[in-house]
């Protein structure tokens, strides 16, 4: 197998490469919600044009209350104004129409915050909708991508695109939708009503905004990058994290656990600087615009104080509440284009999980059923290699006949996965063929393909579930009886009788609280319910003990009865009895037979046999030799 590729941010920060075409894609994903977000911002809209218009009200009362006590002065002692009435020296206030005139604002002020609110909501399960459909496509895309997709991406890293970078667009989506529609409304609203209720105090305050402006655009900019490169860092935490905990026995057993610590508070430090540099950056123009706003108060007063007289003060006053609605949106911009940032950067990398190649279509007159499938292979001058510059399998050919049982021995890298590989159409060849009864594997459909094969490897791959649902894995209709049985033939059913609640013991993740003999025997169990025409066993008691092997090899034995089997195993005591032995090194067959044939030889595999008894290493003599004669 090819090695996995690095994950991204392990060493180098992820950056947007087109951030104009993605943000343009992002935008016609959400096309058919168009009518639904027409709607939000016709509602914002009309938040906005209350809370601009609230504030005109408030005005009317200041100056009401202002002329009602400036001619209350004036009147000598007798005085009846819209807010204040004067009779024989007694003040006393109209509260009816000064809680009539705050009606009217709260009233204002109760709508905008309702329509707001049912924007919000709309917005929220228009995203959350999103979100589901986007994880949707991502399950769909993986299920149909090449085996060499998963070998170039860690677990890791496909995990923080169909989480982390899809939860980052959803959740990004309210506020960039409700902030850009509400802050520019806002923003024209505003203006509009400034000019209208003073334009000399109009031009105070957008004196302001060259200013505004030049701070919100040198801190988004700078705070843009700093929210890609979080993001990056973040799927590099959790990649590594996944990876270290996969392996904590290895890391517990080589004693490297300060190792892991120390490279973890590396990838872990550049996360948080990258944090709270973005946040920082991001934070930083509030402070700033409330300076530019403080700035902009000192002005209103003074060329209102200039300008207006005592009865216009509450002119002035609104005008303090109206330059903090104008500096609002330019608060929300330097967040905004963040967070813009970060969701085309999330964008980026799940488009390219959905633009990924797929595995080659199938025909459209592929076989489908594998009720027919009885198990002889062909294959024929097959090449095929993971990297083309690196030659892997070259001109191989082999011919299995029904319930023939194929050992496959050799050194690591000779290429006895990649056989199975090939078989299993994980991979295409890059020349030559491989027939499955008289078809090639190509015109079969790869459910019909797969469905034909069983499979018992090192690797146990049990599930989260009972012992009964993991041996029902292989085949979903299976009865209980049938799993029952199963059991009983890998071995299985008389430890599975001492566990709590017997079949229906719950096994956790990986199934690692049973032992790794018992978790084999399940998947053997699991291969004997799903009844295969053909069978691969790779390496299935490489790590178990002698007893539970002769078990293991019994249950291998009664499971390849009349069936076609590819069997690889390093433990050539396992293989004596197979039809064919065949012998790979640097992707060729070189020798082939079976075991009393090879053993005459006396080549590759008796050499390889006979060290497994007497300790002599045929690939030491080999290396020994090539190192000779260079």
């Amino acid at each position: 197998m090819p090695p996995k590729g690095k994950h991204h941010g392990m060493g180098t920060t992820y950056k947007v490469k087109n951030f104009k075409g993605t943000g343009k894609r992002l935008l016609l994903e959400f096309k058919p919600l168009l009518a639904s977000f027409i709607f939000v911002a016709i509602i914002l809209i009309c938040a906005s044009i209350l809370n601009a218009i609230s504030p005109m009200y408030l005005r009317n009362i200041i100056n009401g209350v202002a002329l009602d006590a400036s001619q209350a002065a004036a009147s000598g002692g007798s005085y009846d104004g819209e807010y204040i009435h004067i009779m024989n020296g007694i003040i006393s206030i109209h509260w009816g129409s000064l809680w009539k005139s705050f009606g009217i604002i709260m009233a204002f002020y109760a709508s905008s915050a309702l329509i707001s609110w049912i924007a919000e909501w709309t917005v929220a399960k228009i995203s959350a909708n999103y979100a589901f459909e986007l994880r949707q496509k991502i399950k769909a895309k993986l299920d149909k991508l090449p085996l060499s997709f998963f070998d170039r991406q860690t677990v890791g890293e496909i995990l923080s695109r169909g989480t982390n970078d899809v939860d980052t667009i959803s959740r990004s989506m309210s506020m960039i939708i409700n902030q850009t529609i509400s802050g520019i409304a806002l923003f024209i609203a505003v203006v509009v009503i400034m000019f209208v209720v003073s334009w000399e105090l109009s031009l105070v305050v957008l004196c302001t905004l060259p200013l505004s402006l030049t701070i919100t655009i040198v801190i988004a900019k700078t705070s843009q990058k700093q929210f890609a490169t979080y993001q990056s860092k973040l799927g590099a935490v959790e990649g590594y994290a996944e990876e270290q905990y996969a392996g904590f026995t290895v890391i517990k057993l080589f004693n490297k656990e300060d190792d892991s610590q120390k490279q973890f508070n590396t990838i872990s430090e550049d996360m948080k600087n990258a944090d709270w540099k973005a946040r920082w950056l991001s934070f930083l123009i509030f402070p700033l615009i409330r300076f530019v706003n403080n700035i902009g108060y000192v002005a209103v007063c003074v060329v209102g104080g200039a300008t207006k007289s005592a009865e216009e003060i509450g002119t002035i006053a609104v005008f303090f509440i109206y330059l903090n609605l104008f500096q609002q949106p330019f608060q929300q911009i330097g967040e905004i284009a963040s967070t813009i940032q970060s969701v085309v950067a999330a964008a980026e990398r799940i488009f390219e999980i959905l633009d990924e190649v797929e595995e080659p279509k199938e025909d459209e007159d592929a076989i489908s059923s594998e009720d027919n499938i009885v198990g002889n292979i062909d294959i024929t001058h097959v090449d095929f290699s993971y990297d083309q510059s690196k030659e892997l399998i070259k001109d191989m050919n082999l011919v299995v006949h029904q319930g023939d049982s194929v050992a496959i021995v050799g050194p690591t890298g000779a290429g006895k996965t990649t056989i199975v590989n090939l078989l299993m159409r994980f991979y295409d060849v890059n020349a030559g063929s491989i027939t499955l009864d008289g078809y090639d594997i190509r015109h079969y459909t790869r459910k019909a393909l797969r469905g034909s094969v069983g499979m018992v490897l090192q690797d146990t791959w049990l599930f989260e579930g009972t012992i009964k649902e993991n041996i029902r894995y292989g085949r979903s209709d299976a009865t209980d009886e049938e799993i029952i049985q199963a059991a009983k033939a890998a071995h299985a059913h008389h430890f599975i009788k001492t566990l709590p609640n017997n079949y229906d013991f719950m096994l956790n993740e990986d199934g690692t609280n049973i032992s790794q003999g018992q978790r084999q025997l399940i998947t053997i169990a699991r291969a004997f319910v799903s009844q295969p025409k053909i069978l691969i066993l790779d390496e299935a008691t490489s790590s178990v003990d002698t007893r539970t092997e002769m078990q293991i090899q019994d249950a291998m034995d009664k499971l390849m009865e009349n069936k076609t089997a590819f069997v690889i195993a390093h433990r050539l005591s396992t293989i004596k009895n197979a039809k064919l032995i065949i012998v790979m090194n640097k992707g060729s067959i070189i020798e082939s037979g079976n075991h009393e044939q090879l053993l005459k030889k006396g080549g590759f595999y008796a050499d390889l046999y006979n060290s497994q008894f007497a300790g002599i290493n045929p690939m030491a003599k080999e290396e020994i030799i090539e190192q000779t004669n260079s």
